[in-house]
């Protein structure tokens, strides 16, 4: 959906048997050749890069620029030839683009990112600062934690609503859909049911991905990334 509409978008993967999944250590460790070649894969040289300091927080930046932004989980550009990067490794990556006006976002959405509604506020964001309308946003919801498999907490679930929660069979417990989460705060926002496309995916038991949850420390990230030629 994105692609047909200009934006170059991907996502690497964990399998490391296969090269073209270009799989990143969490740490760097013998993952700079990866990275360089996945941003090249695209079109794009490693100094072309944007990438924001993740704090599970909800504060957006526009950039014009590469390079490293503190305290940022989301990423906004009008800009050409940059490549906007969000990792993650269960938390949901949201990659955006407005098919008029060729802006384009990413977003990172854990579960505190999500609370915080920094979805909806990237929306606004672009109809504010950069007069988007939501009707033309095209968006893509990662790959991300599944309700299949994310159990939570009553102190997590507080901040979500039905729809967006399934009772777990352990008392006081939880299955969180954070991917469904995004996806309301889109529609909340005025983007149209149409223009959302949702992976399937989940990475706690699809072993292709990275997962914080099924690994722990041990886990590596995935990038995911949007830029416009």
């Amino acid at each position: 959906m994105l692609s047909n509409a200009g934006a170059i978008n991907a996502i690497s993967l964990r399998v490391e048997a296969k090269p073209d999944h270009f799989s990143m250590r969490h740490n760097g460790d013998g993952t700079s050749g990866n990275r360089k070649e996945f941003f090249r894969s695209l079109g794009f040289d490693e100094s072309s890069v944007v990438r924001g300091e993740q704090v599970h927080g909800d504060s957006i930046k526009l950039v014009d620029k590469p390079g490293n932004y503190p305290k940022t989980d989301g990423l906004v550009t009008k800009s050409k030839n940059l490549l906007l990067a969000i990792s993650v490794a269960d938390c949901v990556s949201i990659l955006i683009t407005d098919k008029k006006s060729r802006t384009i976002a990413a977003v990172h959405a854990g579960w505190r990112g999500a609370a915080k509604r920094i979805m909806g506020k990237t929306i606004d964001f672009m109809v504010n600062e950069l007069s988007c309308d939501p009707r033309n946003v095209l968006a893509f919801v990662g790959p991300s934690a599944g309700v299949c498999c994310y159990e939570v907490g009553e102190e997590v679930a507080e901040h979500f609503r039905d729809g967006e929660l399934i009772k777990s069979s352990k008392p006081r417990k939880f299955m969180l859909d954070l991917k469904a989460a995004n996806f309301s705060q889109l529609i909340d926002h005025g983007v149209p049911k149409e223009n959302i496309e949702i992976s399937e995916n989940c990475t706690i038991h699809d072993a292709s991905f990275h997962s914080y949850r099924r690994d722990g420390t041990a886990s590596g990230r995935m990038l995911a990334v949007i830029g416009v030629k």
